[in-house]
């Protein structure tokens, strides 16, 4: 599979999905593919972990045993990754993992490489895949104690950290799984979401390099954020995806908001970035809105993001830009 297919896999992925375009690249790099038949093996309890898996297709089940004996299954779909916490933190498996039916995994690193050597010569990545794996781990942490974070005023400020994105300030991926969630049931109100994508940024990574890329990032966000409501929410959700909370605004409405961020999106100027005054930055975006296409905030994002791709494939490469609701 192509180079493109990995970085996208990898951005669905919790652990990956803070990374910039051009980190995200170095990690396909070093990753590669296996391909798995049902009931075969990915690894064992006690086995070394040397790389982490995240599902392309198929489904994986992990199976551990607790000192009593039980047995405990559980089940990993495509776009998830498993083993992350056994291979950063550098301890054997303490659980198996095996083919539920024929699958296709990306695992990283690649057998031909050794993760030591990636972390060393690229420790920026090892750093933002661990801080992502603990945002993980204390935001479960704090939804199982929320009721006791409540009263603490320097964990309410991790938390805050935690849900907003280090480059562009915006909220972040977390934020729109879990805190919205709540926000969304307490609204009354309806509420449009929508999911944004430019069509062409892998281009300016590849004309300007990936400096640019971050630039070109946090001017979008900048801009974003200068169409949006007081009420209004905005999002960095993976790599160069961005979503739009809009309190209070219903379909025609969203639509219509829709059209004025593609709009803003094109007339960014980015030539003093990249040199020249030719580049637009086209986007597609995909709306969802609650109640009306969903009752919770999972179906909503999943919506949203699917009709996002639709628009994507419907406009012609980086010429057409669409809007679909």
């Amino acid at each position: 599979m192509a180079q493109e297919d990995k970085v996208e896999l990898l951005r669905r992925v919790d652990i990956f999905s803070q990374l910039a375009e051009y980190e995200l690249d170095i990690i396909a790099n070093y990753s590669e593919y296996i391909k798995l038949k049902k009931g075969d093996a990915v690894f064992s309890n006690g086995d070394e972990s040397g790389e982490l898996f995240v599902v392309e297709q198929g489904r994986v089940g992990i199976v551990g045993f607790e000192t009593d004996g039980n047995t405990i299954i559980a089940q990993i779909a495509p776009g998830e990754s498993f083993g992350e916490l056994d291979f950063l933190g550098r301890t054997p498996r303490n659980a198996g993992a095996f083919a539920e039916e024929d699958s296709m995994l990306l695992s990283f690193p690649g057998k031909s490489f050794k993760a030591d050597d990636i972390f060393l010569k690229h420790p920026v990545i090892f750093a933002r895949m661990l801080y992502k794996l603990l945002a993980t781990v204390s935001s479960r942490i704090w939804n199982v104690n929320k009721m006791l974070y409540s009263k603490t005023g320097w964990l309410l400020d991790l938390h805050k950290q935690l849900l907003r994105d280090k480059m562009t300030g915006l909220y972040n991926q977390t934020f729109l799984k879990e805190d919205f969630m709540n926000m969304l049931s307490n609204t009354g109100r309806s509420v449009s979401l929508l999911m944004i994508k430019p069509d062409n940024f892998k281009e300016v990574n590849d004309l300007y390099g990936h400096v640019a890329g971050d630039q070109v990032l946090n001017l979008m966000a900048i801009f974003l954020q200068s169409e949006l409501n007081e009420d209004d929410i905005g999002v960095r959700y993976r790599g160069d995806e961005y979503a739009a909370i809009l309190i209070d605004t219903g379909r025609e409405q969203a639509v219509q908001r829709a059209e004025d961020i593609r709009r803003t999106f094109r007339e960014i100027d980015i030539s003093g970035i990249t040199g020249e005054d030719t580049f637009v930055i086209t986007t597609s975006i995909g709306i969802a809105v609650y109640p009306d296409d969903a009752d919770n905030s999972a179906d909503l994002v999943a919506l949203a993001y699917s009709r996002m791709y639709d628009a994507r494939k419907t406009g012609n490469s980086t010429l057409a830009e669409k809007t679909i609701s």
